[in-house]
């Protein structure tokens, strides 16, 4: 007689619950997918030659870098119960840039504003993570502009809802600042020494200074060709060792307001080097050398602080280095030099060569 087989898989499967099962292999797949999230690709691949500025025989003085264009180019691989999702679901598309206006870096976690899909972009650099912030307590975002980093929080200009509001860098929505009191808010700086939140105002020609508390410390600005006047500014940034510096666009100018209030001013419209055509924001590296971008000639061109050009990088193009109408920059405290460069849908990042000698000095 042939003994009947013993079937010991029915008892299991009625045995066991289904979340049994998964739990089960989302521990097979967990280790698995841990280690291939250590081997993810860099986010910034090396090219090789990377372009540098000016080019060969002279001294480089900016480095290419690489580029961002949303949540895919962090390379994260998904692991435990995400990739087990993925596997019945399928992989959730990466969300990818619009119309990136600004940027705001910390560390890892770099911010970026964009305009269009009307909101803030959060990615780690480190970790791989994404997010994005669509939304301010109770209220979505209507535009946001420009963010920047001031005392451990992110602050967002909104210029539809005409207020500024205040995060951590978590994502929690703290508080708004200058509500009934901006018409169109712009840019914004941070003066860490005071304590200071510089909105600039484009359609008041202004800029407003608030603690960050709300608390309106003082107006600087009109509508004007003057000193300390403005029409239609675009660019804030700050400076310890300068003070507050404005892209005064259409005066096709910049101004410095430095501790005596009289304003260092240079550029003029034209399109020769040093000229402006549509200066629209600006920021400052550690050796105090000032960076111009200009929308209309899609470059961005660098001053000493007496307003004398030393060089200029960037035209219009989608290769590495060049431009289309670009809206934002900043520097981050690596000197690693981060540009909106806003309908290439990207955000091009740069490295000021600082173990050079200083233009400075020269």
């Amino acid at each position: 007689m042939i003994p009947r087989r013993l079937d010991i898989t029915m008892p299991l499967r009625r045995a066991l619950p289904p979340r049994t099962y998964l739990l089960a292999l989302a521990m097979i797949l967990g280790p698995f997918q841990g280690g291939c999230q250590s081997a993810a690709k860099p986010v910034f691949p090396q090219l090789e030659p990377a372009p540098v500025w000016p080019a060969a025989p002279d001294q480089p003085r900016i480095r290419y870098v690489g580029a961002l264009s949303g949540e895919r180019d962090l390379h994260r691989v998904p692991s435990g119960w995400e990739a087990l999702r993925g596997v019945f679901t399928g992989p959730r598309p990466p969300i990818g840039f619009l119309t990136p206006t600004a940027v705001a870096v910390s560390d890892d976690l770099v911010f970026v504003c964009d305009r269009q899909l009307g909101g803030v972009h959060v990615l780690n650099l480190a970790t791989r993570d994404y997010a994005l912030w669509t939304s301010a307590g109770d209220e979505r975002f209507g535009m946001p502009m420009d963010v920047t980093l001031c005392d451990g929080k992110l602050a967002v200009a909104d210029a539809r809802r005409k207020v500024v509001d205040l995060f951590t860098l978590g994502g929690e929505w703290l508080s708004r600042v200058g509500d009934g009191l901006l018409e169109r808010p712009a840019s914004l700086a941070w003066d860490a020494s005071r304590r200071e939140l510089w909105v600039l105002d484009s359609a008041a020609h202004a800029c407003l200074v608030f603690d960050l508390s709300g608390e309106l410390k003082r107006s600087i600005g009109g509508r004007g060709a003057g000193p300390l006047q403005f029409n239609y500014p675009a660019g804030l940034a700050y400076s310890p060792a300068l003070g507050a510096l404005v892209a005064d666009s259409m005066n096709f100018r910049v101004q410095i307001i430095g501790e005596n209030r009289s304003p260092v001013i240079f550029g003029d419209k034209g399109d020769a080097a040093g000229n402006f055509a549509l200066p629209r924001d600006l920021a400052v590296d550690s050796a105090g050398h000032i960076y111009v971008l200009d929308s209309q000639f899609e470059n961005v061109q660098v001053f000493d602080r007496a307003g004398r050009l030393l060089m200029a990088f960037g035209e219009e193009g989608s290769d590495p280095g060049e431009f289309s109408l670009p809206s934002g920059i900043t520097i981050d405290a690596s000197d690693r030099i981060w540009v909106a460069d806003t309908y290439n849908r990207r955000v091009q990042v740069f490295q000021y060569l600082s173990e050079d000698a200083s233009w400075a000095q020269e």
